[in-house]
């Protein structure tokens, strides 16, 4: 039960019943509200920080920020809120109610309340102890949690890609998001160079296990261990997997356990792709990766839904708890003695919130197919027009995986998916890999 109506609660419950929103999307949601706040004088911040924040909340620094341009006693959020209908009204003051937060709460002080809870939150965040300042955790809890650090080098993500839209699938019960990425600069043909470069900067924390030190292994090393995995067969698209593990780690903030390509040379095959752990909203949950590179979208939803009908916990006839999904016998090769009891001791439902039913994290690359001559169009024209076929992929997608979704039974899982556009998703895929690991012949030869 929600105790305390935080940012992220604020927006999830105001969306989409804003007065001048003209979409969904927890960003705009996100948007309005910190404009309205501050009369539109906080600074316009990207959309993966945007979507950030809808999640997870404010940062310190910026709660600070939008308090400096807040007058709390003229404060203009409770009037702009005031102009919702009576009938959205009411049902926010129903969850409310629901949820826990307030038991008195009718639709008539419904924005009131939303900005009182709205700038105590500000004041909460802006308050509180700036981590990297502080000492190193020593209780139990901090310690287990220690050995899974973020590993992905995401400092040039935000060169590499533009997050176009962020939607939820409407069938999934649990928390999901369907993220819509295009290339930087947005233009087509797309430029693959910063694209390589990100992949290069994390292909050593993709394919080696976190117990291994990083001056043990060298950069032909890693290449050769991705050789001999790419011309295994295993992988479909090497590429796909790579990413699938770098928009986890940095989007979801979802932590690496190990991936398919780690243990490959432990003769231990997995359904996924990797193994990944997320803490969203004090629970923890177990994702699977799994990816498709696919020149046709359908085909490229199609083929991944077949991947997950495939997993071990979908083929059978009883629930298989997600923590039953976690191998401790390559836990034990891939990690010391401590570090793999550590792991272990945080899947412990009785020691921790941890979701039974396993997620998924899903990438999807695709052919880019817009619909007008873009070398007709100015670059201006020319980036709307992307952006805009981006976004009905994003609608085609959804619409598919929402009927997998419900066909299948999944609708207690969560799905975190991420779709990017390739001139040939295909070719594009390996090509790139190729050039980056060496060795590995594109174009169907693995």
């Amino acid at each position: 039960m929600i105790q305390i109506a935080n940012f992220a609660y604020i927006v999830n419950l105001l969306n989409p019943y804003l007065p001048d929103a003209k979409g969904s999307s927890v960003e705009e949601t996100t948007r309005l509200l910190l404009n309205h706040a501050t009369n539109n004088q906080i600074k316009d911040y990207s959309n993966a920080s945007v979507n950030n924040f809808a999640v997870n909340g404010l940062t310190r620094r910026v709660a600070k920020s939008v308090l400096g341009y807040i007058n709390k006693e003229k404060s203009p959020l409770s009037g702009y809120l005031s102009h919702i209908g009576d009938d959205q009204l009411t049902l926010i003051a129903s969850k409310i109610k629901n949820d826990g937060i307030s038991k008195d709460v009718y639709r008539g002080v419904v924005p009131s309340y939303i900005e009182r809870w709205f700038i105590e939150d500000l004041e909460r965040t802006a308050n509180r102890k700036n981590k990297r300042k502080q000492k190193k955790p020593t209780d139990k809890k901090s310690e287990r949690t220690e050995v899974l650090s973020k590993t992905v080098s995401d400092k040039e993500f935000s060169t590499v890609f533009n997050e176009i839209a962020v939607e939820k699938v409407p069938t999934s019960l649990n928390q999901n998001a369907i993220h819509a990425f295009i290339l930087k600069p947005e233009l087509f043909p797309f430029s693959y160079k910063k694209l390589e470069k990100l992949v290069m900067l994390n292909i050593t924390n993709y394919a080696v296990a976190r117990g291994v030190e990083r001056d043990e292994v060298t950069g032909y090393k890693v290449g050769q261990l991705l050789r001999n995995y790419a011309k295994s067969g295993i992988p479909q698209n090497l590429l796909g997997e790579v990413l699938t593990y770098v928009f986890l780690e940095h989007v979801e903030n979802a932590r690496k356990l190990y991936t398919r390509a780690e243990i490959s040379n432990y003769s231990k095959p997995i359904n996924s792709e990797g193994i990944y752990l997320r803490n969203g909203e004090g629970i923890l949950q177990l994702i699977l990766g799994a990816s498709q590179l696919n020149d046709n979208l359908q085909d490229a939803v199609n083929s991944l839904a077949s991947k997950l009908k495939a997993f071990r916990n979908n083929k059978s006839d009883e629930l298989i708890i997600s923590t039953d999904l976690i191998d401790e016998s390559i836990l034990d090769a891939q990690y010391s003695d401590e570090d793999s009891k550590k792991i272990l001791q945080i899947l412990l439902p009785e020691e921790n919130n941890v979701d039974e039913i396993a997620s998924y994290g899903l990438f999807i690359g695709y052919r880019f197919k817009p619909n007008e001559n873009l070398d007709k169009c100015t670059s201006k024209e020319a980036k709307n027009i992307c952006k805009q076929t981006v976004k009905d992929d994003l609608k085609q997608v959804i619409s598919q995986l929402s009927k997998e979704i419900q066909s299948n039974k999944w609708q207690k899982s969560s799905f975190y998916v991420y779709m990017l556009p390739f001139m040939s998703a295909e070719k594009d895929g390996d090509r790139i890999m190729s050039n980056i690991i060496g060795g590995y012949d594109y174009g169907g030869t693995k």
